[in-house]
């Protein structure tokens, strides 16, 4: 044959041959699903075998097409197109096989930072793979060539058909599972790499064809009465070790979360309560740190201490935390109110709160001014404080929105000091924060006395802190909001503790959300295990440092270290940065952080 092939004829051998690979490369990742169950219901098994292919068929038709089909359209020559796609799959094959590796021990990814960890031993294991995938490829790419030549038609039109069907059929499955709530199915996706499932719960339920809080509650009493198998304890090891916890005189736990509330606007102006309170009353942590630059991480981070890796895992698997299952064990009410909802973006109907029955998730009305939903959320929390039994403890959690969407009612925006200190837009931005602290600051002031004229105060936990701070571009950066990057205005928020039989106290020692589970854990409910068992963190009051953070986002993390902060982004690059966020020209790529960081987001897997 010519070496100038038509066009035609080369867009169906790159089809073919990507078919081929797609073979070769979900055999190779079947190392992503050891010790996987497959979820033990039939849809699971329908949803398996519909997505493995689909997923597999895309990861190796999506590259070759993108990278060649501009070529054949230019230079469509057999030799430079079939050599093209030798390359590709032999680079593809060692990528997915050094990958797999790294996954199945550290549940990390391949990307420009974990190759930092990885010894020359792995990478020439990956060289010695590409060389094998070469010459493996270009037998491959012979015969696929002969097959055409000699056969004709091979029935590619059907082939075709059923894997549109099965890459539809697969996402439509997720995309109901997950509105459902249906555990078996939403754990398999995680498993795949560069795997988005489809999600459209909004619309399917204006649509009719799901009721979420119906779903919910079906699947958290499947859950709770053990009559289905989530695969929890198939995917994770956690905790560690059975908790032993004594039985003690119980104490209320009140829970107060300032969306966006960063530390540093604690101030008399703008919020005199809680600066009131840190300085009379409550153990304050000066330097504490979210485990995340958004809610979703940070709200993880905060209810079971770990990193921003395991939250997929936790998340499709609907497993709640140590701390929530404890609670619940001892028969504490849960008085839980978020003015904003509890599915999105946070989650926490399917992480922290997955096993509450009768979940409120959300509140009425939802296109109400945040300042308003606010004001409700305290309200109906006083009167479910009315109506709750006076016998049992309570876990309070109260989730405010107003400093996050920087909105207040209108009498805040009359009230002097907090005039923009420019023109801006940015300036007169911060000055809106400022008065929607303000706000939040007088809902907290009026949570706390109304249990104190309950006389509630003496045996509540009170903890004042939030999710993620808030960044006006103070770095300088072009940062303007929260989640656009890892500076301390985005990680540094309030950790205030108003502990009864505890004397006002001001700790300064590096300290994160990771550590507010152990702290409760042992000093609350009295779990005499190691804080190691179930979280990434410490005690909060064990007045040590941590020597590094690990950070998240929705998309990308961050390792943050006292004299760097390294951030990694899903193409695979990475970058050092100072603390004032600017680009250093000496970064020390520390590997024993870096191995550290993720052998501790693989300890809680399965091995």
């Amino acid at each position: 044959m010519a070496d100038r092939s038509g066009r035609a004829s080369l867009f169906r051998w790159m089809a073919w041959f990507a078919m081929a690979n797609s073979v070769v490369l979900a055999l190779i990742g079947l190392r992503y699903f050891s010790g996987f169950s497959g979820g033990g219901t039939p849809l699971s098994w329908i949803y398996v075998v519909l997505i493995y292919p689909a997923h597999h068929i895309l990861l190796a038709v999506i590259p070759l097409f993108v990278v060649l089909a501009p070529i054949v359209i230019l230079f469509p020559r057999r030799r430079l197109i079939t050599g093209g796609g030798v390359l590709i799959y032999a680079v593809m094959i060692a990528v997915i096989m050094l990958d797999s590796l790294l996954w199945a021990e550290s549940r990390f990814h391949l990307n420009a930072l974990t190759a930092q960890i990885l010894g020359w031993q792995s990478w020439a294991f990956a060289a010695v793979m590409a060389v094998v995938g070469a010459v493996f490829e270009i037998l491959l790419a012979g015969w696929v060539w002969q097959r055409l030549e000699n056969r004709g038609r091979l029935g590619g039109r059907w082939l075709a058909v059923a894997s549109v069907v099965a890459i539809l059929a697969s996402q439509l499955i997720h995309a109901w599972a997950d509105a459902a709530y249906y555990v078996p199915v939403t754990s398999v996706g995680q498993q795949l790499p560069v795997y988005e499932g489809f999600t459209a719960k909004r619309q399917l339920t204006r649509l009719g064809l799901v009721d979420p809080a119906v779903s919910r509650e079906r699947e958290a009493a499947r859950r709770l009465s053990r009559q289905l198998d989530d695969g929890a304890g198939v995917v994770l090891d956690y905790p560690l070790s059975p908790l032993q916890c004594a039985s003690g005189p119980p104490m209320n736990i009140l829970l107060v979360l300032a969306d966006a509330l960063r530390s540093d606007v604690i101030s008399a102006t703008n919020a005199p309560f809680m600066t009131r309170v840190g300085r009379e009353w409550a153990q304050r942590f000066t330097r504490h740190f979210s485990g995340g630059n958004s809610s979703r991480m940070g709200v993880f981070s905060l209810f079971y201490g770990l990193p921003p890796g395991y939250w997929s895992s936790f998340e499709a698997l609907q497993r709640s935390p140590v701390l929530i299952d404890e609670i619940q064990q001892r028969g504490y009410q849960l008085g839980l109110f978020s003015s904003s909802t509890m599915y999105r973006p946070v989650s926490l109907d399917r992480t922290a709160f997955a096993n509450v029955a009768n979940l409120r998730l959300g509140t009425e009305p939802a296109d109400a001014p945040a300042y308003e939903r606010d004001r409700i959320v305290l309200s109906e929390w006083q009167d479910w404080l009315d109506q709750r039994d006076r016998d049992r403890p309570f876990f309070g959690f109260l989730f405010f929105d107003a400093t996050n969407t920087q909105d207040y009612p209108p009498e805040y925006g009359s009230r002097p000091g907090f005039a923009p200190e420019g023109e801006g837009e940015l300036d007169r931005r911060f000055a809106d924060y400022r008065r929607s602290v303000r706000f939040v600051d007088d809902l907290i002031r009026d949570t706390v006395r109304d249990l104190e004229a309950r006389g509630l105060a003496e045996e509540t936990l009170i903890i004042i802190t939030s999710d993620h701070g808030e960044e006006f571009d103070e770095s300088g950066a072009g940062l303007r909001d929260h989640g656009s990057g890892y500076t301390r205005y985005q990680l540094q928020v309030p950790m205030l503790m108003l502990w009864p039989g505890r004397s006002a106290a001001r700790f300064d020692h590096r300290t994160s959300h990771y550590d507010v589970v152990p702290t409760l854990m042992q000093d609350v409910l009295g779990c005499r295990n190691p804080a190691s068992d179930y979280a990434s963190g410490r005690n909060l009051f064990s007045g040590q440092d941590w020597s590094w953070l690990l950070t998240g986002s929705y998309y990308n993390f961050a390792v943050l270290e006292p004299d760097q902060i390294t951030v990694t982004y899903p193409n695979g690059r990475f970058e050092v940065r100072g603390w004032d966020y600017r680009i250093r020209t000496d970064p020390q790529v520390r590997g024993d952080v870096l191995e550290a960081v993720a052998n501790e987001n693989a300890r809680f897997y399965q091995r």
